[in-house]
């Protein structure tokens, strides 16, 4: 199987000012393997962001080339170590700490996303977790409403057999940690909890890592349709 099973173009999800993501903007996705063109409305993407530790990355990037391919390891070693662990059931604490752990790194890919000059796609290798943290964090960066990001991170819980499977089908383990077989909303909610918890909110969170606001002024730029 080589088509994407987790991909989707992260399009229409509404922020509290009532604006929508733009078509063929963003995309988020499991680890790629191959470089034919999915269905979404621009393809391939300009930058990649892969959010894999080193050791996961077993076989060539297949949009090295077309696309300019960032490796952005998501936590560094934590996120592979989190995937071991048999006796951490609780998700929500795992997203928080790999979202402190990676606040540097998610900051650069904000300021990435925001001077692309066409749409990025973010991946992991499930393209749930770690993806899930970034893609968040971007759509709560310009106004999306947190119940639209917690929708948009729960909709793979629609293709978890499928994705387990076509993983398996290029050695991709399932992590031993069996809270990490699928999706929860008490997770991602950890996060947006920590974004919101800042005095100044997202805006200040990112701030506090060297986002400029012009750069926010960007993203939304990029985001959202006029």
């Amino acid at each position: 199987m080589t088509d994407p099973v987790n991909l989707r173009d992260v399009r229409g999800l509404r922020t509290g000012g009532g604006r929508i993501v733009r078509r063929g903007a963003l995309y988020r996705s499991e680890a790629p393997r191959s470089a034919a063109g999915p269905d979404v409305a621009v393809w391939p993407p300009a930058h990649v962001i892969d959010l894999r530790a080193p050791e996961e990355r077993t076989w060539a990037h297949p949009l090295d080339g077309p696309s300019t391919v960032h490796q952005v390891p998501l936590g560094r070693s934590l996120a592979p170590a989190l995937a071991e662990q048999t006796d951490e059931p609780d998700l929500a604490w795992a997203y928080r700490l790999l979202a402190k752990d990676a606040a540097d790194e998610i900051a650069g890919i904000i300021r990435l996303v925001a001077h692309s000059p066409g749409p990025v796609l973010v991946h992991c290798t499930a393209g749930k977790d770690r993806t899930g943290i970034v893609v968040a964090v971007l759509l709560r960066a310009v106004g999306v409403t947190r119940r639209d990001v917690v929708a948009d991170y729960l909709r793979t819980a629609d293709v978890l057999p499928q994705l387990w499977a076509a993983l398996g089908t290029v050695g991709v383990p399932h992590p031993r940690n069996p809270a990490l077989l699928g999706v929860q909303a008490d997770a991602i909610e950890a996060v947006l909890d920590e974004l919101d918890g800042h005095p100044d909110g997202v805006a200040g969170w990112l701030s506090a890592h060297e986002v400029p606001a012009a750069d926010l002024d960007l993203l939304r730029v990029r985001l959202l349709a006029p």
